[in-house]
């Protein structure tokens, strides 16, 4: 095979489904293997967090699969309908899919750190829709609504609403109703519930918090340590390279951009000060980095630019056989 075949099959939707199929068959792998670690604890204001809602271990195991398969579905729709990279490749997520495979205990059970990107995924869509139409408030409700639902899960998702803030002054769509309609968002499900009888001010407990560092054991810890270091080194690697370019883009385009940039600096600040959670904080890490991947090789599909990918998959999968070895 010519080595620009090789380049233009990663970029393809085939590369895409070869990359997602080694991720789900290698999360099996690990489960039958018995190397999922488990979440538990409680971080939920209301609710139930999400790792307690399938008890289960097989049926959070394909529940979890579901979802992550859900959210590469999603980064793919939120390109095309908002072309966030100016391009039609589906490297980004296939990337991603590696990503989360290279870590089986982030794929192989339904846990809140990826109901939360897919809560945080779904959020975007609207936000993104409302850019230099700030009369669009009922999409702006809806997008602070679906943080809103998640923060009785998991606390979590109230950080997100800064994120989210920032992101309808970029979307130039911050005006005094466009404010009111994200602060109507946020109260209307504590409202509902509440007047259903569904959650009271009883229900509003500290999280149950499980520190990470006392749950695992050292080179289990070590192992996910190295995988978040090597996510973040990579993102924000590929994120100062793509700095300048992105910035060349029309205004949407950046405004699109820019947010994803809050959102990773509000995740890598959260992953440092709320370290015991970091697990947490994982997938919409991943789908950052994925994104910034994406990005980079967008600008840079030369002739070999097929090296340095399959040295990143590498990478994971020298994770993800680090993980099972344990």
């Amino acid at each position: 095979m010519k080595e620009q075949e090789i380049t233009r099959y990663l970029h393809s939707r085939y590369g895409m489904m070869l990359m997602m199929a080694a991720a789900v068959i290698g999360t099996i792998i690990a489960y039958r293997n018995g190397d999922i670690v488990y979440i538990t604890g409680n971080n939920g204001f209301g609710l139930p967090s999400a790792n307690e809602w399938i008890t289960d271990r097989y049926a959070s195991l394909w529940a979890g699969i579901a979802v992550n398969v859900l959210l590469a579905l999603l980064l793919s729709y939120m390109n095309r309908r908002f072309n966030v990279l100016r391009t039609m490749s589906h490297l980004f997520v296939g990337m991603f899919m590696i990503m989360q495979g290279g870590l089986p205990s982030i794929m192989g059970q339904f846990y809140d750190g990826t109901v939360m990107c897919a809560i945080l995924l779904f959020a975007i869509i609207p936000l993104f829709s409302t850019f230099q139409n700030p009369d669009l408030t009922r999409r702006i409700f809806l997008t602070f609504f679906l943080i809103s639902i998640g923060s009785l899960t998991s606390y979590a998702y109230a950080i997100y609403i800064v994120a989210f803030l920032v992101g309808c002054l970029q979307m130039r769509s911050f005006t005094m109703r466009g404010l009111m309609a994200a602060t109507i968002g946020i109260v209307t499900p504590y409202w509902i519930l509440w007047g259903f009888g569904i959650i009271s001010p009883s229900n509003f407990t500290l999280p149950e918090f499980v520190s990470l560092f006392n749950a695992l054991e050292g080179r289990e810890l070590a192992q996910i340590i190295v995988y978040t270091g090597v996510t973040l080194f990579l993102g924000f690697g590929f994120d100062t390279l793509n700095l300048m370019r992105i910035y060349r883009y029309n205004a949407r385009t950046r405004a699109y951009n820019g947010f994803w940039l809050v959102v990773s600096l509000i995740t890598a600040v959260l992953i440092f000060v709320d370290y015991n959670n970091l697990i947490i904080y994982l997938p919409i890490l991943n789908c950052c980095s994925a994104l910034q991947i994406g990005h980079f090789f967008r600008f840079n599909n030369q002739l070999r630019s097929y090296i340095p990918i399959l040295c990143i998959i590498g990478a994971y999968t020298a994770l993800y056989i680090w993980s099972i070895s344990i």
